[in-house]
């Protein structure tokens, strides 16, 4: 027999037989289970699913409720009293418990990048609200604030050193609606790993920060219409959105507190090795070190992430077409950027030797050939799978990676929302 419950009333032992709402909501591949794993029960709670209908032939019914006992007031325990005498009673009082440690975001405190998703979340949500508040204010002409923005990205740089993928796997998964705004914080993440990477001083990381922040504000100015839309730019359009470099170089220089570098990136940042590049066609040396740092990680993020007329490239084939592309970009920042972000960043898709696809989960620093990955989908029996992380470097040769793939090979329209929860499912 089918009942309708609610997932807050599902208990162990009941036979899932559908789960109600969009797919994407559930937390299991299969809805027809039989419930007997506790963390399951637990997933399934923390889910967005509101109801599920239940098989009692097949599991456990819901358990009567018994009605509500009358509350007793504790008695409180009193100390012995002394030779027989009914002297004054003293209640023992409990310890108060201890209250966990609150978190601090700028601890350097190393994290799997499981338990650094949870605080790169938050932090997005916060630095989000933070750019579309920059982004309005340069519109209305207002002056941006050093001191308002040198906290966030002390906060990004911290998430950086406790774990170098996870913040950028949270802001890799863009909405469209915000593009503009997490492309910025992404830009900005990939820039402060890269100028670790090249080993600059601890100010120049926070230029390089602040510059891949800020680099693309003259885009407020460009009608959303134009660098969003559906097809080649005219001309006159085409010219509309390259002059977002000069507007953002003007309007900022006029404040007087920023960095020459973070200027500079500002104007440059679309400048090629080869000259090809605008406002100016500058070439090899003439383009500055931090432009030409911010100029590979705008091109990957802006090749990675998915818009509201195309999906965005699998970030592996996005570091093979940049590694190709060796005449636009400067090879040895490449190299270290390939370093930052691995040769299988967090969120590739791979095929493994034991015939299954998998996402990479976790980068490992001593050999990027061998990162953690989560298999989801067996090849051989056409099925998803329940993942299991494997730690290729530990696991003694049992598996491997065969081949870098692409969503749109295996058909995955639906891969940004399948890669996230696999993301949010791992470690």
């Amino acid at each position: 027999m089918l009942k309708r419950i609610r997932t807050q009333d599902v208990e162990l032992g009941m036979f899932l037989h559908k789960l109600e709402g969009s797919w994407f909501s559930h937390p299991f591949w299969k809805s027809r289970i039989l419930l007997e794993d506790p963390d399951q029960l637990a997933t399934l709670k923390a889910s967005n699913v509101e109801w599920v209908q239940i098989d009692t032939e097949r599991g456990a019914d819901l358990t009567p409720k018994a009605p509500p006992q009358p509350t007793r007031t504790p008695v409180p325990e009193m100390r012995d009293r002394t030779f027989g005498r009914a002297g004054a009673t003293i209640a023992r009082r409990q310890a108060p418990p201890s209250a966990p440690r609150a978190f601090d975001p700028l601890s350097k405190e190393r994290q799997s990048a499981k338990a650094e998703m949870v605080h790169a979340n938050r932090l997005a949500r916060k630095s989000v609200r933070a750019m579309q508040k920059i982004f309005d204010d340069v519109r209305l002409g207002k002056a941006i604030k050093l001191t308002k923005l040198e906290p966030m990205i002390e906060e990004i740089s911290s998430s950086i050193q406790r774990n170098p993928h996870a913040f950028m796997a949270v802001t890799r998964l863009k909405n469209s609606s915000e593009y503009l705004y997490l492309h910025a914080l992404t830009v900005c993440a990939l820039m402060i790993s890269l100028a670790q990477q090249l080993r600059l001083s601890p100010e120049d990381i926070q230029k390089a920060g602040l510059a891949g922040l800020l680099m693309d504000v003259g885009m407020g100015h460009v009608p959303q219409e134009t660098w969003d839309k559906d097809g080649p730019l005219t001309p006159e359009e085409w010219d509309v959105v390259k002059s977002h470099t000069t507007l953002a170089h003007e309007f900022l220089a006029l404040g007087g507190e920023m960095p020459e570098e973070v200027l500079d990136v500002c104007l440059h940042h679309h400048e090629r090795l080869d000259g090809s590049g605008y406002p100016h066609g500058l070439k090899a040396e003439e383009i500055g070190l931090f432009a030409r740092m911010a100029a590979i990680c705008d091109t990957y993020d802006a090749m990675t992430s998915n818009r509201i007329h195309r999906h965005g490239e699998d970030p592996s084939r996005a570091l093979l077409m940049l590694d190709e592309a060796q005449t636009l970009y400067d090879p040895e920042i490449f190299q270290a950027f390939q370093r930052a972000v691995g040769i299988y960043p967090i969120g590739s898709l791979v095929r493994l030797r034991s015939h299954r696809l998998a996402i990479v989960v976790e980068q490992n620093p001593d050999d990027l050939t061998l990162p953690m990955v989560r298999p989801f989908y067996s090849l051989a029996d056409r099925a998803f799978e329940k993942g299991e992380d494997i730690d290729l470097a530990n696991c003694y040769g049992a598996d491997q990676i065969m081949t870098r793939e692409t969503p749109e090979g295996w058909n995955m329209a639906e891969w940004p929302a399948l890669s996230a929860k696999l993301l949010a499912a791992a470690g």
